[in-house]
């Protein structure tokens, strides 16, 4: 029994001497990166930092890599590609018909060859050759017909076949490879097509084809820059041919005929409006949205001007009304599936900013003010409606710059002054009432509805009674405002209410001492220092109460 032990212990030593041996034998195999990765760990627990020249090498170290591997696979590419149109160039002005088209396409054939080679050991690289392929072979195409003075293909219709079905192909890779760049390139092959063809009834549907297809993207795969992008470019192509497309050598003016060229610019806007309709529920693309929704309303209004002024001079009501039950519809819709308030208040302004140009058309000036100030109580309804308060401050300072237009422009007319006063004092009557509603934590808006109210009322009522009532009727406005401070016990409105009377008084001593017959003088004084007089009493009688 004690030999069966003594030989257990004995090969147990040997397997543990063999062990031994194996563990040195693999530190000496892997110790200088163990130590390194020791050391480098330790410097990471420990906060030690590399020393000011390790840093500076490093950061040097990965300057240099990022330019050599990709700054100059980039500069490469592009040198590559005009190289090939320079050289493609060369041979069309030698008058060589086939050979520019047939060696542009073995050059992108060989490009891509060597992008598919590339794909495994340089995956940067391969990339950069395919769209670098992609954009020759458009090119080349480009050249089968335009810019050609010997063109390999003399029908046009075949070579824009040819150019929409590279772009058809490569909205499929953006789609299938779900590749931005692919996308990017669809779009700019898409428009560059529209505006070569120098077609009205094809550049102007394809721009707005782009445009969807763009919109497409953003939904299926959220690519905001293209989205920006197209929205400038589309714009932009719009405007070339307004202008008579000089890109094309055309003299830069206005076109004559008007091509149903509205029904495109509104399809423009409409389609670029439809990104709201695609609000994440985190709201992580409010802030992307926001400013899509700007650009879009900023290009779309500039053109929409130059368009209405060239071919809608006279007619421009019915235009600015459709637009309007647009936006307040799309504003209604976009309200009835979203708590966002930003988008469906963008709209339902921009939908009464085109209200007033199609009053403005309707009734003309100064007429149109009355009308505006109508309009300034429905939107506050509304804002009412849609408990947006961002409606309502837009609100009142487009009211407020109105105001001070037609105070400063216009011939005074009664109706309209007491429309305005009215209006004003309406507007801070309902936005009290319903400040909970609109979620208003201050009392500015009130207040400068208020005081507009207040200014405009004397205004009113300086240019409606004769002279020597001014200060009479004056005196009745303040007792009005006296009493509704009474009866809906608002400070505000007794405020009001003293505020009139100071002016009251001042005009008193001011104008009509100096102007009026005496009879109407004594009625003016004797009413205002009854109504004074009453007014002091009720103070003296409430301060009376509550010292009791």
């Amino acid at each position: 029994m004690t030999d069966q032990n003594g030989g257990t212990g004995e090969i147990l030593k040997r397997l543990q001497s063999i062990e031994l041996r194996l563990g040195r034998l693999e530190s000496a195999l892997s110790i200088n990166d163990e130590e390194n990765r020791y050391r480098l760990e330790n410097k990471i627990q420990t906060g030690d930092s590399l020393s000011d020249s390790e840093k500076v090498y490093d950061e040097d170290k990965g300057l240099e890599t990022k330019i050599g591997r990709f700054g100059l696979a980039w500069l490469g590419n592009i040198v590559l590609l005009l190289g090939i149109v320079f050289l493609t160039q060369y041979l069309m002005n030698l008058e060589l018909r086939f050979i520019p088209a047939i060696l542009g396409y073995l050059a992108a054939g060989l490009i891509y060859f060597l992008a598919v080679n590339l794909k495994e050991t340089n995956s940067h690289l391969s990339f950069i050759f395919k769209m670098n392929a992609q954009i020759l072979l458009f090119y080349v195409t480009l050249k089968l017909h335009f810019f050609s003075s010997l063109p390999v293909l003399s029908n046009k219709t075949i070579s824009v076949i040819l150019l929409l079905l590279l772009v058809a192909f490569q909205t499929y890779l953006s789609v299938h490879k779900k590749s931005q760049i692919n996308g990017a390139l669809s779009v700019v092959f898409a428009l560059t097509t529209a505006i070569i063809v120098d077609s009205t009834y094809f550049l102007l549907p394809l721009v707005t084809l782009t445009a969807a297809m763009a919109v497409f993207y953003y939904y299926r795969f959220n690519w905001e820059p293209l989205l920006i992008l197209t929205i400038i470019f589309s714009y932009i192509s719009y405007f070339l041919w307004l202008f008579g497309n000089p890109f094309l050598g055309h003299q830069m003016q206005m076109i004559t005929e008007y091509h149903f060229s509205i029904v495109y610019l509104l399809c423009l806007g409409a389609c670029f409006s439809a990104v709201s309709l695609f609000r994440k529920i985190d709201n992580s693309s409010d802030d992307f949205l926001i400013g899509a929704i700007i650009v879009n309303g900023i290009l779309f209004s500039l053109l929409l001007i130059l368009v209405a002024s060239r071919f809608f001079s006279t007619g421009y009501v019915t235009l600015f009304a459709i637009i309007t039950i647009s936006s307040l519809a799309y504003s209604t819709i976009l309200k009835s599936i979203s708590d966002w308030n930003f988008a469906s208040a963008f709209y339902a302004l921009y939908g009464f900013m085109a209200m007033s140009i199609s009053l403005y058309g309707l009734f003309g000036l100064p007429k149109v003010y009355l009308m505006l100030s109508v309009q300034s109580l429905l939107v506050v309804s509304m804002a009412l409606w849609f408990r947006n308060r961002l409606i309502v401050i837009m609100n009142s300072l487009l009211f407020l710059i109105i105001l001070i237009i037609y105070i400063l422009s216009a011939k005074s007319i009664d109706e309209v002054n007491f429309s305005f006063a009215i209006v004003s004092l309406l507007s801070a009557r309902i936005i009290n009432w319903k400040r909970s509603r609109l979620q208003i934590k201050t009392d500015f808006i009130r207040n400068l509805y208020m005081i507009e109210g207040f200014l405009m009322m004397l205004f009113s009522l300086f240019h409606a009674v004769p002279g020597q009532f001014v200060t009479f009727s004056w005196t009745m406005a303040a007792l009005i405002y006296f009493l509704l401070g009474f009866v809906l016990k608002n400070v505000k409105y007794r405020y009001m209410a003293l505020g009139t009377m100071i002016c009251s008084a001042i005009y008193l001593f001011i104008i009509d001492l100096a102007k009026i017959e005496i009879i109407y003088r004594v009625f003016a004084f004797l009413f205002l220092a009854a109504i004074s007089i009453g007014i002091s009493m009720y103070y003296s009688n409430r301060i009376k109460k509550q010292d009791n």
